[in-house]
């Protein structure tokens, strides 16, 4: 692959990564290295629904991330650990590792006390560290881990799609995408699934020519939910930015804006009443 092609391919993975529920799908197989495990154990150990657990393990696996393999009746899920290596090498270096990624680690995993859950810890440790010298949103440094993990989501979804922007309609994939978090929860109270969501957005933007931005940037819309995220929380007396919040940044940009962004349009078209679920979210929240 060419550089370009290597930024697109690894920005993918990363952002694939950018999600808590599949952080945690990554520690638990790697803590099962390389034997790995079944479908039923990791919903068991992690108490995720059966079919928001199939999607991020699908996504985990389109990326290289995971192997699949069948059983008899079961599905088997183990860590790519290589894909792993590269993708921080990459990021590093500018270069993979390629075949050398396995050797280290056949070579490690004789040393005394290595556990392959170590191995990951220290991955991720380098590899979040480096993030978070890359990622900075200037003034909004109290947003909580699942509202950036949502962030993050938001460009990999942009990127999904070919676009060289986040707009409002990002931003609420994003939501959807981190799967755990309040505005997540309230989403789905309404029938609002990544899925749907997905479909709704494609059919309202389309697809573009593709982007080979590292940081895809904000459309002014989704700036402003961005800052009507914060001024919410600040109106709450919170002392973060959370997932909901960014939730009524995008119910507040609807009634403040002209018409809305597509995120508006995105939850209107799937039938949310938009007075009474801010009504409902804002009660939750007091």
């Amino acid at each position: 692959m060419n550089n370009n092609e290597d930024t697109a391919r690894y920005a993918d993975i990363f952002a694939a990564l950018g999600s808590e529920p599949r952080l945690e799908i990554m520690r638990l197989l790697f803590a099962a290295y390389l034997d790995g495990m079944t479908v039923g154990d990791i919903q068991e150990k992690l108490k995720i629904p059966n079919s928001t657990l199939s999607h991020h393990l699908e996504k985990l696996r389109i990326e290289e991330l995971v192997n699949c393999r069948k059983e008899k009746q079961f599905l088997w899920y183990s860590a790519n650990a290589e894909t792993m290596e590269n993708l921080l090498s990459f990021l590093t270096t500018g270069n993979i590792r390629g075949d050398r990624t396995l050797e280290s680690i056949n070579n490690t995993s004789t040393q005394e006390g290595f556990t392959f859950e170590r191995f990951f810890e220290s991955i991720f440790e380098r590899l979040f560290g480096f993030m978070s010298g890359r990622f900075h949103l200037k003034g909004f440094e109290r947003f909580t881990q699942k509202a950036v993990t949502a962030i993050n989501i938001a460009q990999g979804e942009s990127r999904r799609l070919g676009h060289d922007f986040i707009g409002t309609e990002g931003i609420l994939l994003g939501l959807l995408g981190e799967g755990s978090g309040i505005g997540w929860q309230f989403l789905t109270t309404v029938g609002v699934n990544l899925e749907n969501a997905q479909i709704e957005v494609e059919k309202i933007i389309g697809r573009g020519r593709g982007s080979t931005l590292v940081d895809i940037p904000f459309t002014p819309r989704a700036k402003q939910v961005l800052e009507l995220s914060v001024e919410e929380s600040r109106k709450l007396n919170h002392n973060y930015v959370g997932t909901e919040h960014l939730l009524l940044g995008i119910l507040k940009e609807g009634t403040e804006g002209v018409g809305g962004g597509a995120a508006i349009r995105v939850l209107q078209n799937l039938g949310v009443d938009l007075i009474y679920f801010e009504q409902r979210l804002r009660k939750a929240l007091t």
